[in-house]
């Protein structure tokens, strides 16, 4: 059912009508009381013809209905005008899509018996789930005295996958690389650890160049020798990765950090899972039941978790130890929280070499600071 609502310029008409018809009554001046009548009949064919413009008014959306958080997208809207009569004019659109996109979208006209489409490029900023669009019709037509909007409800179902994020400790650590090492040399751009001297070959920088050892080989008759490194990177064997939301009391709870966790959670197992590294997930929102991912499937099952999953309130100190203790000192782990990583960092004493991603250090003003620094 259509809703209105006076616009400015309405309520200046309104109130000439109210005024002139009252000059009208109180001097018995018959044409006074004849143009406030008008204008009050000109308010009212106003709001008749603006409910006509949007009744049985359809509207159709198309969008895929599985996306990525920070993906552009192309999403199609439609206005269909199955009238034989009355063309549609002025519209407006705004959608609630889920995942935090609201969209808007004009469409000036729409001919009787037809109808006009319209083509967008969207980024849905974070994740969400929802089994409809929320769109409201609106129209000012046909003089801007009114705005008569209508709610519709789009029945289609989406799914929002959170932004992916690898977590820049995985890419600090020099580990063995036995995949793809010269790609992860180029890709980070970094120094990883030494492993010991080769001959030098055609490419190689030359900062690179040890230059003390080659001085010797050259004494001995030998040639340049440079620092051979293991490429930065956490490429294990078979990693954990534990999600907690667990804290010394008094901590700060923000929906932006657990928002944030996910999307580093989601860039790990992306990360992991292109390698063909097979992963567990351990996640007190999961109620700590070990979920396996080792093919697509499973990623994107797993993916369709965190796109749905609740931060959980009750998570204790003993749950997270004793889950630390189950794990298998073959597996590499990975700990990601939404609580800064003082306050939980001291349970990780008996697991040297895990990796530890502090969501704190993800936010934008620290970002912001140590480029300066």
């Amino acid at each position: 059912m259509p809703t209105w609502r006076i616009e400015t310029r309405g309520s200046v008409l309104l109130g000439t009508a109210v005024a002139l018809g009252a000059a009208g009554l109180l001097k018995v001046d018959g044409v006074l009381l004849a143009l406030g009548a008008s204008a009050g009949i000109l308010l009212l064919l106003c709001l008749g013809l603006g409910c006509l413009n949007l009744r049985m008014l359809q509207l159709g959306f198309e969008l895929p209905k599985v996306v990525q958080a920070g993906d552009p997208v192309r999403m199609r809207l439609s206005v269909a005008n199955p009238r034989r009569l009355l063309d549609g004019f002025g519209l407006e659109l705004e959608m609630e899509v889920p995942g935090g996109l609201v969209q808007d979208c004009q469409v000036p006209w729409v001919p009787a018996a037809s109808s006009a489409d319209a083509e967008l490029r969207v980024v849905i900023p974070g994740r969400g789930h929802g089994t409809s669009v929320h769109c409201e019709l609106r129209s000012r037509f046909p003089l801007g005295l009114f705005r008569i909007s209508d709610e519709r409800e789009i029945e289609h179902p989406l799914l929002v996958l959170p932004r992916p994020m690898v977590p820049s400790e995985m890419q600090s650590l020099g580990r063995s690389v036995e995949s793809e090492p010269e790609r992860s040399v180029v890709f980070s751009e970094a120094m990883g650890e030494p492993r010991g001297l080769r001959e030098y070959r055609a490419g190689d920088a030359a900062k690179v160049i040890a230059w003390p050892a080659s001085l010797r080989s050259h004494a001995r008759g030998g040639g340049l020798l440079v620092r051979e490194l293991d490429p930065p990177g956490f490429h294990p064997q078979r990693v954990v990765i534990l999600f907690h939301s667990y804290a010394t009391d008094g901590a700060l709870i923000r929906p932006d950090r657990f928002e944030r966790a996910l999307s580093l959670t989601w860039g790990a197992m992306r990360h992991f899972q292109s390698r063909g590294v097979p992963l567990r997930l351990l996640a007190d929102f999961e109620e700590w039941v070990p979920r396996r991912v080792a093919t697509r499937r499973q990623l994107g099952q797993a993916g369709e978790v965190l796109a749905r999953t609740m931060r959980s309130r009750g998570t204790e100190e003993h749950e997270l130890h004793g889950r630390l203790l189950d794990l298998d000192r073959d597996e590499a782990l990975v700990v990601v929280s939404d609580m800064p990583a003082l306050t939980w960092k001291g349970l990780l004493a008996d697991r040297r070499g895990a990796v530890v991603v502090d969501v704190t250090a993800y936010e934008a003003g620290r970002r912001e600071r140590r480029r300066r620094a």
